[in-house]
């Protein structure tokens, strides 16, 4: 959006065009004086002249004469004699204000700026000839400091000792078109009959009286920073204008416009320089706040203007009229920004989201469009109320209300989904504002009924008037009031007493239900404890009887197996004998066999030998051949028989060795069986003692069972105890608690009437203060009447 609104500002305000003629200049600056013909005609000649001439006068600026220059161009006067820093032209040629000149370039010579700023401030004189005129002053510095837009540095302002006087008293409430609330301070405005009604919504008490003798107020509108209200309105058919006021003095600051029909719709810029006006004229006209005069109007609606609002940036103003048409305009220039299309009827109202962004507007169609600056397009449409929408509001934090002709008042979130409906009217809804912290929703209808409800939770809070009584008839109201909250308060504080004696009873119950509670709790802890204890004792004596038996299997076992190393110890002493005498035995067998073997093996010896001989001495081949085969025959004897001897003394070796065990084993035997039976009558004993031990485990066993058994029905008994002294305690904290409870809304009745009492006695000592003042002021006015008449 921005972007898009800078390039429409250049083409709309100054273009100052880099020329490419140098303009010569005096080392120093005369002393005599600065003229149009003389010293600034050749500037704006030579920086300004490619735009800014008879033939292209861009954004309706002609600066080649000195009666062109001073007329301005599309935007207003661009000139002001005798204050250089109110003249637009030198603002952005010096590049102080935005957009500066000339566009995408560099700023011209700081020599040149001089000589047209003391041009100015010299009274912007045409030629040597002329008379400087003295420059009209403001009576009021309304334009701010753009830095300073927004919330206001010190407190934000709250009237001070206004008048609470109705300037016009009514009988009966009239409907309530107009209302506006202060951005940062407590308080809002109710337009009433020819005057402007402040209440502080802090307390919804009044605060002061602003009057309108003008005629109807048909629109309010605080400044951005709070510190002046903005009333439009008028007499239809006759006039119109708009007024605002210093909301903490109550005095006028300025008046503008002379129409001559009410004024519908109004506001006043963040700098507070300008103030837009529209109505049945169907122009929308906007007004410098410092003179009163007329900056520019713009003349595209074709009905009545209804609404009108400035962007909280101050760059855009939104208008919108009977006609269904909806216009954006840039704020400065007055040129058009966006045409925005989409309502069917009747524009009822427009509010800014605070960042400028996001435009709503309301309308008979029923409906509230959303819109988004970038490019003027419709991001959202609501069906807020059937039979149409009467007014609609933004929030600071981005919410919005709307109120319609179904009686209703809504609250949106910053998406437009509806978030709460308040308490319905009796008659149709005109306005809705939320208070300065988003805490309180005020509203009004028809009937003239102003309500104050909670934001958070719909509550109705108070009730304000649109027709209050004189000061004299409040100040006795009050008074009145004041004694009968002070009999409430005295009644009350009496009924205090059993409460607080009910919550002392309450206590001292708890505390013993506590004390209770606290022995129960020790003495399940001890039981507890003595659970476990007895638990780990029974644990053990588990685990020892499982050891004892363990211990008798093995005793068991290890008499068995002695036994059986006895039974086999003595069958071995038995067969020691008989094994010894077969052993020997053997050994006399082997004997035998290995001396027939060394015979047998000697006389083969012989044989051989022979055999060798006759081979030796065979005569012929045949003995030969005869005498080998004996000696081969021979020779196989001989090993046959050596191999019998060989395994003859094996034997032999064999049967000793078996001689040597048999005798060597019936030698150990008598021992072996002695320490068998030994071990075996050992292990015998060892038996019934296991089973002693046994026997012994499994009664302490069931003694530890039969303990832990006696801990846990302890423990039962004490948790048992313990849940009903809790129960005891629970109760008897609940009837604290409820005694607490009526003892706090006690109280709170009491603390609420007195500080009823506290606010109507301020409130009547101010009423007092106020009607002592006014009567003072009109005793001094009756003495200063009386000589003369």
């Amino acid at each position: 959006m921005r972007s898009k609104l800078v390039s429409a500002a250049l083409s709309g305000l100054i273009c100052l065009g880099l020329g490419t003629a140098s303009v010569g200049l005096a080392a120093d600056p005369p002393k005599a004086k600065v003229t149009y013909q003389d010293h600034v005609a050749p500037v704006f000649r030579s920086r300004c002249g490619s735009c800014h001439n008879p033939d292209k006068q861009k954004g309706g600026l002609n600066l080649d004469t000195y009666g062109t220059a001073m007329q301005g161009g599309g935007s207003g006067k661009v000139i002001e004699p005798g204050d250089p820093e109110g003249s637009t032209l030198l603002m952005l040629v010096s590049h102080k204000e935005e957009p500066h000149m000339p566009p995408k370039s560099p700023k011209i010579p700081d020599a040149e700026i001089e000589l047209i700023r003391q041009w100015i401030e010299g009274g912007a004189l045409e030629s040597s000839g002329s008379v400087a005129t003295a420059k009209a002053k403001p009576k009021f510095e309304f334009k701010l400091d753009p830095a300073s837009l927004g919330k206001p540095a010190g407190t934000p302002a709250m009237p001070e000792d206004l008048s609470t006087e109705p300037f016009v008293p009514q009988a009966r409430p009239s409907a309530v078109v107009a209302m506006a609330a202060s951005p940062w301070a407590p308080l809002v405005a109710v337009a009433g009959h020819k005057q402007v009604l402040l209440y502080r919504t802090t307390d919804s008490h009044l605060v002061g009286v602003l009057p309108f003798p003008e005629g109807l107020i048909y629109v309010l509108k605080f400044s951005r920073n709070g510190d002046l209200l903005l009333a439009g309105g008028g007499r239809g058919g006759q006039s119109g204008l708009a007024v605002a006021w210093d909301v903490k003095k109550g005095n006028r600051v300025f008046e503008v416009g002379k129409e001559y029909d009410i004024v519908l719709a109004a506001d006043i810029s963040p700098d507070h320089g300008q103030v837009v006006l529209g109505g049945p004229s169907k122009v929308v006209r906007v007004y410098n706040t410092a003179d009163g005069s007329l900056a520019f109007e713009m003349r595209k609606h074709t009905e009545w203007i209804t609404a009108a609002e400035f962007s909280p940036d101050g760059v855009l103003l939104a208008t919108g009229d009977r006609n269904n048409g909806l216009v954006v305009w840039e704020s400065q220039t007055g040129r058009e920004f966006h045409d925005l299309r989409g309502h069917a009827t009747f524009i009822t109202d427009v509010s800014w989201r605070l960042d400028s962004n996001v435009l709503a507007s309301s309308s008979e169609d029923g409906t509230v469009r959303l819109w988004e600056m970038e490019n003027g397009g419709n991001i959202k449409t609501i069906g807020a109320h059937g039979g149409g929408v009467t007014s609609v509001r933004f929030a600071k934090d981005g919410r919005f209300l709307t109120t319609g002709r179904d009686r209703a008042v809504r609250l949106w979130d910053a998406n437009g989904n509806k978030q709460r409906d308040f308490e319905p009217f009796g008659d149709l809804a005109l306005e809705a504002v939320m208070a300065h912290d988003d805490s309180k929703v005020i509203a009004a209808d028809w009937s003239g009924e102003i309500r104050v409800w909670s934001a958070k939770d719909g509550r109705r809070l108070a009730n304000l008037a649109v027709n209050p009584a004189p000061l004299a008839s409040r100040l006795q109201q009050a008074s009145q009031a004041l004694a009968a909250a002070q009999g409430e308060a005295d009644s009350l504080s009496r009924q205090i007493a059993p409460f607080q004696n009910a919550v002392s009873a309450a206590g001292a119950a708890v505390a013993s239900a506590q004390g209770k509670v606290a022995a129960a709790a020790q003495a399940a802890g001890k039981s507890a404890s003595l659970v476990h204890q007895l638990d780990q004792v029974r644990k053990g004596k588990l685990a020892a009887a499982q050891e004892a038996r363990a211990t008798l299997r093995a005793a068991e076992q290890l008499a068995s197996e002695t036994a059986a190393t006895q039974a086999a110890a003595d069958a071995a002493l038995g067969r020691s004998a008989p094994a010894e005498k077969a052993a020997t035995e053997a050994v006399t067998a082997a004997k035998t066999t290995t001396a027939k073997a060394l015979l047998e093996a000697t006389a083969q010896d012989k044989a051989l030998a022979a055999a060798a001989a006759s081979l030796e001495n065979a005569a012929t081949p045949e003995a030969a051949a005869q005498a080998a085969a004996e000696l081969s025959r021979r020779a196989a004897k001989a090993v046959e028989s050596v191999q019998a001897l060989a395994a003859a003394g094996a034997r032999q070796a064999s049967a000793r060795q078996a001689l040597a065990q048999t005798t060597a084993a019936r030698a150990a035997a008598p021992q072996a069986a002695a320490h068998a039976r030994a071990l075996a009558r050992a292990a015998a004993l060892a038996v019934p003692a296991a089973r002693d031990c046994v026997h012994r485990a499994d009664q302490e066993t069931a003694a530890a069972e039969q303990a832990l058994a006696d801990a846990r029905t302890a423990l039962q008994t004490a948790t048992t105890h313990l849940a009903a002294v809790k129960t005891e305690w629970e109760q008897a904290t609940a009837a604290k608690t409820a005694a607490e409870k009526a003892l706090a809304e006690k109280r709170t009745l009491l603390d609420a009437a007195l500080a009823r009492v506290q606010a109507l006695k301020a409130e009547a000592e101010a009423l007092a203060v106020e009607k002592k003042r006014a009567d003072a002021a009109r005793g001094g006015l009756a003495s200063t009447a009386r000589p003369g008449s």
